[in-house]
């Protein structure tokens, strides 16, 4: 049977999650800050076809 990690290694791995969980929300982040910028300037070229972009929020 496989041993747990001890204290020490178990709070540096704490710490990697933790830093790949907020690289996560920032990318996220800036996906969605994209997806509007693009779907504002689709709507702006051509409002006509305005109603066939899905809203991203």
């Amino acid at each position: 049977m496989k041993e747990l990690p001890d204290e020490k290694k178990m709070l540096e791995m704490l710490e990697v999650f933790k830093e790949s969980e907020e690289k996560a929300k920032e990318m996220c982040e800036f996906a969605t800050a994209m997806a509007l910028k693009y779907q504002r300037k689709i709507r702006e070229t051509s409002p006509a076809n305005s109603r066939q972009v899905s809203r991203v929020e």
